[in-house]
């Protein structure tokens, strides 16, 4: 089994929550406009008003993708302040610093990420 994070991991880990969630609000301030509906222009031909439909969808299933991601960054932080961040909420052993430094919302271990991606996709 892993060690325990250390105290200077978790601020670390949490140092990096916080920018990534500042940096996930600031990309949906930035896309808000975008993602209003497509309106209607007096000279706008039937391919360029379905371009911007297109572009839009795209915009919008981002958008969705980044709030999913944000909620999850919020979540990883209330659990740090709760003493239950870094166990993997399928066998609750401790998720790996390394695995936490690069997706540090995470609430699963590698192994255990890995066996449900597996059971999902048969």
């Amino acid at each position: 089994m892993d060690h325990e994070l250390t105290q200077a991991q978790l601020r670390e880990l949490e140092t990096d929550l916080q920018g990534l969630q500042t940096s996930l609000q600031d990309l949906l301030a930035a896309t808000e406009s975008g993602s209003q509906p497509v309106k209607l222009r007096d000279n706008a031909g039937r391919l360029s008003r379905m371009d911007e439909m297109h572009n839009q969808s795209i915009l919008l299933a981002n958008r969705n993708v980044t709030s999913n991601r944000l909620r999850q960054v919020i979540a990883a932080i209330s659990r740090i302040k709760t003493d239950a961040f870094g166990y993997c909420s399928s066998c609750d052993e401790l998720i790996a610093f390394n695995r936490l430094k690069a997706y540090p919302e995470a609430t699963m271990c590698l192994t255990c990420k890995s066996a449900s991606e597996t059971t999902q996709s048969h």
